[in-house]
């Protein structure tokens, strides 16, 4: 088991957390392949510095370590939501921030840790408070200050388009 205190997460605080999936993107779940065992312990958090920091844990120091520290957001970090493993090969978290935007993050090999910000899916006009992909991975709901809940998919084009609106100040 792994049991380990991360006493250096954020300087002001942290919002949020959210497990990668056990197998890294574009692992197979094949027991005769060579990749069957890779497990992932990594983890990435939001905080009050404005971050999102990706984790993982090192067997040989038995301990958490940080990989990567994105930079973009301009204000607190509210949540952050890893997605499911889709077969791809490329590694994707979601932010929301207190100012408003959502960011997509995307990593195509884990081993380096080289995240990019891949765009700003949407700019809202309220603090967004939580984010939660879909099972398949190909969804993600939003909610923020606004009493709404936003449904969002990738286009084939890359665009990131509202399928559904949930507006919780309307009575049905």
């Amino acid at each position: 088991a792994v049991v380990s205190t991360q006493s250096t997460g954020h300087t002001t605080g942290v919002n949020a957390v959210s497990w990668a999936p056990s197998h890294p993107s574009g692992t197979t779940l094949d027991p005769s392949t060579k990749d069957y065992d890779v497990i992932s312990k990594r983890f990435a958090s939001g905080g009050g510095d404005n971050l999102v920091k990706v984790w993982k844990f090192s067997d040989e120091k038995n301990a958490w370590e940080m990989e990567a520290e994105l930079k973009g957001h301009n204000n607190w970090v509210r949540d952050v939501a890893w997605a499911p493993d889709t077969g791809f090969t490329t590694s994707t978290i979601a932010s929301c921030c207190q100012d408003g935007k959502v960011f997509i993050w995307q990593c195509k090999d884990l081993d380096k840790a080289n995240w990019d910000i891949k765009r700003t899916m949407h700019t809202f006009d309220d603090v967004v408070w939580h984010l939660s992909w879909s099972v398949m991975g190909d969804i993600l709901a939003v909610s923020g200050g606004d009493n709404k809940i936003t449904l969002w998919k990738e286009s084939h084009k890359g665009a990131w388009i509202c399928i559904s609106k949930q507006d919780t100040n309307k009575t049905n």
